[in-house]
């Protein structure tokens, strides 16, 4: 927007009148994010940032954990990019589960406390990514899904949403 700390504060007085319940942020990285804590006196409630498994914003989850913000996947699946869900890990792990790839896929960002809110206007995928509570993914697959973290952004987001520069 320009100027964050303005438009944060704009959006601060909404959340003091009463006109909404939470407020949070999108794309705002670690050092971002502390200038609005400390600059504010709402902290924000949320971060919605790229976050899929080819990047898992680890050390970004870490930090939003630390400080008590909910860490919010954009494009958990990947957007539909070809190939995204072809990854072999995660049809392996998704036959031994009985769960598609994408299953596979939220199930792992859930378990690893990150919010998922897949976009589809298809009926079938719909009832698919609700359907992801009734396995749980062991330690092993855990880390074999961890082990996929390329910190690739599907999106070409700017250099300071890169982990590695901040």
């Amino acid at each position: 927007m320009g100027d964050d700390l303005e438009t944060y504060r704009a959006i601060e007085d909404t959340y003091k009148e009463g006109k909404v319940r939470a407020i949070g942020l999108s794309n705002f990285n670690a050092p971002q994010v502390q200038e609005i804590i400390d600059n504010s006196s709402i902290k924000p409630a949320v971060d919605q940032i790229e976050t899929h498994i080819l990047w898992q914003q680890q050390r970004m989850h870490e930090y939003l954990t630390e400080n008590n913000i909910v860490h919010e996947s954009y494009a958990p699946l990947g957007e539909a990019n070809p190939g995204f869900l072809d990854i072999p890990v995660l049809k392996e792990v998704g036959r031994k589960c009985q769960k598609t790839p994408a299953q596979v896929t939220l199930r792992y960002l859930i378990q690893c406390g990150i919010v998922v809110i897949p976009k589809t206007t298809n009926t079938k995928h719909m009832e698919e990514n609700i359907d992801i509570f009734d396995f749980e993914l062991n330690v092993e697959e855990m880390a074999k899904l961890r082990d996929l973290d390329a910190k690739k952004s599907i999106d070409d987001w700017p250099a300071g949403m890169q982990e590695q520069n901040y």
